[in-house]
């Protein structure tokens, strides 16, 4: 496994400790809103600053985009 999947697995499970949520509450969220790709394209960016931020980035895209 490459290290972008090790840390997408790390920031799935920290996102859901963070806000409370099951792991298929997760996926869905993640999913509906293409969280995982945004998670691995700012790979770089997101391992090395503090994972609350990431978790408000992530609050953030799914905020700005309008409900289908």
């Amino acid at each position: 496994m490459n290290k972008e999947n090790k840390f997408l697995i790390f920031a799935v499970e920290y996102y859901r400790d963070k806000k409370n949520l099951t792991g298929r509450q997760v996926a869905k969220l993640f999913s509906k809103h293409d969280i995982y790709r945004m998670i691995i394209d700012n790979y770089f960016l997101y391992h090395i600053e503090s994972p609350d931020n990431f978790v408000a980035e992530i609050d953030e895209a799914i905020a700005s985009i309008p409900e289908k």
